[in-house]
């Protein structure tokens, strides 16, 4: 069985994994919490492969009959005997504990489990942290909960903190739809200003760059493992840029034979991505907008000089402007001013793209 883990230290992960800024409150509650403990204590922790008659399942009961002292009886057969009680209903519980001298003095009452079954429980199982027994109504009285072991695993109170945050950083990675984590970057980046933002490059056996933490870093990020996924045949990044004239390059056979130079005495937009699997090669000159520097016309006439010193034609050029959100104090300021024939994109929205082009007519 998995080391149990406390409440408190449970709590403390969940904010992290799914931060308050980004998520409803329920997904991290002390409630939510001792549903992790909880039910890791019980072993109610599967796979979404395994049969349902082979998994563990318990009740929302299961949680609020939970106790500090409950979660102190850790040995592999007290744990079992709980749980057996806990499935067999509320006075078996009570009599295991009185014949071990721990009263029963539940974490929560019964009148709670609609919040923990209808909210939490249903979030969490939106986003593929628990796993609910198939072919039973809602109201079932039978247990029908089970943490996936996916999640679980984020709970073991071995894991160093950074061996933690790593492995997080890798469950919304599979777990959670491109909105949904690049708002957790955007929040957890505002909790904790300090940390670098590690970029994913496609199409270049696992590449990376690190830039540092800001807003624009994490419009980056998007941009790169998102956006240009989504919308371009086969991206490749030639560079990246950041304050304080750092560039990142891609590869430099990739820049000489596309006859690129670049330096930072450039007038150089923050990203620049080739798709390569266009007939010609497509360029796409990107702005990533954390307070200003949109694509106006006159920043789009200064990277279309810059492109023809590096001999790409104007017809081989686009021009997007990312932001954070359409919410974002930038973007309500300064859509207005977006030069004719370029794109925008959000952040937070991020299967969307709005153009702005002259209807002909």
């Amino acid at each position: 069985m998995r080391k149990v883990i406390s409440p408190e230290e449970a709590e403390r992960r969940l904010q992290i994994i799914f931060p308050r800024a980004a998520f409803d409150t329920v997904f991290s509650s002390p409630l939510a919490a001792m549903a992790v403990a909880a039910l890791i204590y019980v072993d109610a922790v599967c796979s979404a492969d395994d049969a349902a008659e082979t998994v563990r399942w318990a009740r929302p009961t299961t949680v609020l009959w939970m106790s500090k002292a409950v979660l102190a009886c850790d040995t592999d057969a007290e744990r079992i005997a709980w749980s057996d009680a806990a499935a067999k209903g509320n006075r078996h519980v009570v009599a295991l504990q009185q014949a071990w001298n721990i009263p029963f003095e539940p974490a929560y009452r019964d009148n709670s489990r609609e919040t923990l079954r209808d909210e939490t429980f249903k979030g969490w199982l939106t986003h593929n942290a628990i796993r609910n027994r198939p072919g039973l109504p809602k109201s079932s009285p039978l247990p029908m909960w089970s943490l996936l072991d996916s999640f679980a695993s984020l709970f073991d109170p071995g894991m160093t903190d950074e061996e933690f945050k790593e492995a997080a950083d890798q469950w919304r990675d599979q777990n959670l739809d491109p909105g949904t984590r690049l708002k957790a970057a955007f929040a957890l980046n505002e909790e904790v200003h300090k940390h670098a933002v590690k970029v994913r490059l496609p199409n270049s056996n696992g590449a990376t760059r690190t830039l540092a933490a800001g807003i624009s870093s994490l419009i980056i990020k998007g941009i790169v493992e998102t956006w240009a996924l989504a919308r371009l045949k086969l991206p490749v990044v030639l560079a990246i840029s950041e304050p304080g004239d750092k560039v990142h390059l891609a590869d430099d056979a990739l820049l000489r034979k596309l006859g690129i130079k670049i330096d930072d005495k450039n007038v150089l937009p923050d990203v620049i991505i080739a798709d390569i699997g266009s007939d010609p090669v497509h360029f796409w000159i990107i702005e990533a907008v954390a307070t200003d520097g949109i694509v106006s016309e006159q920043r789009r006439g200064m990277l279309l000089d810059w492109a023809a010193k590096q001999n790409i034609k104007n017809d081989r050029c686009s021009f997007l402007t990312a932001f954070r959100s359409r919410n974002a104090a930038p973007a309500r300021k300064r859509l207005k001013d977006l030069a004719s024939g370029t794109w925008a994109w959000f952040a937070d929205e991020p299967e969307y793209e709005l153009a702005w082009y002259r209807i002909y007519v």
